[in-house]
């Protein structure tokens, strides 16, 4: 018989009964401890909970590396927005975290499931319970999920697929579990709980002796201990005694520390603190605890507890989800600044010797007090103290009857063909695109590297599955050929346009109000002026798209199978040494002569001027110089012949404004 049945049928056990003296633990064995029902236990949920919910609310912000090494928001990727706010349809981002970082604490593992589209686009990260998935390593080192949806056969994702946050482990594949390695202190928690229960069902006092100054026969005993029981047992443990026959009774108490398992139950709490990594007054032990080393035991909580939780959260999403989904230089770091972040008077002390060292802006200083910029910008001066920086003096400019001719002089040192008619607001406008071109173009090509970098990757992907395999030769290439067709007139498109409008759309907004300055027309950003934006881009993806999936189609179709790998490879590896600076040009060129022609004929400018630019002026453009034509005329037609000396040049397109090839980097300007 079990120790609980025998309690169930003492109404109150004598002093001498064994309930007072069986071991503790005796009452919950450590294989009963589960992630689940640990939670039960006070001090396990206090330290689950404050782990995760600190970890829950921490902002995890998605940064880009910049080149002189420090690092920038990147709020224009998608999955910025998907880390920071919302993973997926039902949850926001504490939601996620905190419940992640439960299963983390709980059971040593964290699992989920990356949602992704044909495009290869990531659009949801679910959550997948710990307690229904197992690994499997398969021969060749690769790792298969199987989860149990409840629906029979199990489902298997690959590594791929998943993202998997795991604590300390013993394999590298599976972490531990932190309720399982800890059960035993559980356990004896519970078992205090449960004996403390008991123990105050009965009154807190294991009863008393009835003494009788006479030996009694055993039936005796029999009928006074029966005829006790009935008076004062089952619930009448405080009711009125009236003793006869010389009956006394001697009572058996304990000390209210001793009644409440102070000690035990305060022990078991701080070994649970333990087992999380947790200090103890936040499980509200505050015995030992003051002002002064809670603020360094909170230090401790972030340091030593907090941070390699967030570190493997960090790392993780590195491995399954930026790898794969974002440009190289892109990482996620927990925002732990609030956690460790001094009082407010070190704090003021510590950024006044910033600022006074110039290490610090008086904006940088109030947006880390949660605080505004100062308006018209005048928070982003850097100051440092005159006495130990020199001070720069800014000559005084030439004078303006020489300003003209210098700035023409100027243009002209560039390659372009000035000539005395311009006049200096076109010269100034020319003068300030060239520059804005020249400034943008390396942000046109990395963006256009970055999507080159994940057009490859899927690219690859695709020849994988298609080309590689021992029935290979008997597929042929056709397999491949239809996925790119499918791939490049599908979802892949507004993906080019997602990526580079961005970029595109600031550039066309310089160049636009520097165009619109000119010819003195107001440089407002209208819808319109949008439309033309997201259609220019959508343009420009289209031709981007369709140029790819030509000039790949044409490798499988021109090739024998033995070539079609390597020609692939060799057309891959040239786009991503060699397409991003082409496409940078193109968009710098054909952006400047597009956003300044709508914003002439938004002014009502009725002619343009062509303006040959480049330091080594191709003589095509060359012929094209100072030609003027209407707005609503081309410079050159489709199928027309540029013709310089022997060589010709036959226009595939209609040219209404540069570039007329690839490459050209001239300008056009209004012709008044």
């Amino acid at each position: 018989m079990s120790i609980f049945s025998v309690l169930e049928e003492r109404l109150s056990p004598g002093p001498g009964d064994d309930f007072w003296y069986e071991p503790v633990t005796k009452f919950r064995d450590e294989a009963d401890i589960t992630a689940t029902s640990a939670l039960r236990s006070t001090p396990v949920w206090a330290a689950v909970n404050v782990i995760a919910g600190t970890i829950g609310s921490l902002p995890l912000i998605l940064y880009r590396q910049t080149e002189n090494g420090g690092k920038e928001e990147a709020i224009d990727l998608p999955l910025y927005d998907m880390l920071r706010w919302k993973p997926n349809s039902y949850q926001t981002a504490i939601e996620f975290f905190e419940m992640g970082q439960g299963h983390l604490c709980l059971r040593g593992n964290a699992f989920f499931r990356l949602e992704i589209n044909r495009a290869d686009e990531l659009r949801a990260i679910v959550p997948l319970h710990p307690d229904r998935i197992k690994l499997k390593l398969l021969s060749d080192g690769v790792i298969e999920y199987h989860y149990d949806e409840g629906t029979g056969q199990p489902r298997a994702f690959s590594s791929e697929e998943i993202l998997h946050i795991k604590g300390l482990s013993s394999d590298g594949l599976i972490g531990y579990s932190p309720i399982t390695v800890g059960a035993g202190p559980v356990a004896l928690s519970f078992a205090a709980e449960h004996y403390g229960s008991r123990f105050f069902q009965n009154s807190a006092t294991p009863s008393g002796i009835l003494s009788h100054p006479g030996k009694l026969k055993p039936e005796s005993r029999s009928n006074i201990r029966n005829s006790w029981k009935a008076a004062h047992g089952n619930g009448k443990q405080h009711s009125v005694a009236l003793l006869e026959e010389g009956l006394s009774w001697t009572a058996l108490s304990v000390s209210p520390e001793e009644a409440q398992f102070l000690e035990t139950r305060k022990y078991q709490a701080e070994e649970v603190a333990r087992l999380f990594n947790v200090p103890p007054h936040l499980l509200m032990l505050l015995d030992r605890s003051t002002f002064n080393n809670v603020v360094e035991q909170n230090k401790s909580f972030a340091i030593n507890c907090l941070t390699p939780w967030a570190v493997r959260w960090e790392q993780a999403i590195r491995k399954s989800i930026l790898e794969r989904f974002t440009e190289p230089g892109t990482f996620v770091q927990f925002d732990m600044d609030s956690l460790l972040r001094p009082d407010t008077m070190a704090r003021a002390q510590a950024n006044q010797i910033l600022l006074q060292n110039g290490a610090l802006s008086i904006d940088e200083w109030r947006a880390r007090e949660n605080l505004n910029p100062l308006n018209d910008r005048a928070g982003e001066v850097h100051w440092m103290p005159l006495n130990i920086a020199p001070v720069s003096v800014a000559e005084s400019g030439p004078s303006d009857d020489g300003a003209e001719n210098m700035l023409r002089e100027e243009l002209r040192s560039h390659g372009m063909e000035i000539d005395d008619t311009i006049p200096i607001l076109s010269l100034r406008s020319l003068g300030n695109r060239r520059k804005i071109a020249e400034a943008s173009r390396p942000l046109l090509q990395d963006a256009a590297q970055k999507l080159l970098r994940r057009e490859v990757k899927i690219v690859r992907r695709m020849m994988k599955k298609q080309l590689n395999g021992g029935a290979r030769e008997e597929r042929g290439t056709d397999g491949l050929f239809q996925e790119l067709e499918e791939f490049y007139h599908g979802e892949f498109a507004e993906v080019i346009a997602e990526m580079m409008l961005p970029v595109v759309r600031s550039y066309a907004r310089q160049i636009y109000t520097q165009a619109a300055l000119e010819i003195g027309y107001p440089p407002e950003f209208t819808t319109e002026l949008e439309e033309f934006i997201r259609e220019y881009v959508a343009k420009s993806s289209s031709y981007h798209a369709m140029t790819s999936r030509q000039r790949l189609q044409t490798i499988l179709s021109d090739s024998s199978f033995e070539e079609v790998l390597n020609g692939l490879e060799i057309e891959l590896a040239d786009w991503l040494e060699n397409r991003a600076n082409k496409i940078g040009i193109k968009q710098m060129t054909e952006g400047n002569g597009a956003f300044s022609k709508y914003a002439y004929i938004a002014g009502g400018v009725t002619a343009l001027r062509w303006v040959t630019a480049g330091p080594a002026n191709c003589p095509f453009c060359k012929k094209l110089s100072g030609v003027v034509v209407g707005t609503v005329s081309n410079f050159v037609e489709a199928g027309q012949t540029v013709e310089s000396g022997s060589d010709k040049l036959r226009a595939r397109q209609n040219i209404g404004h540069p570039p007329l090839h690839g490459g050209c980097d001239c300008f056009i300007s209004p012709s008044f």
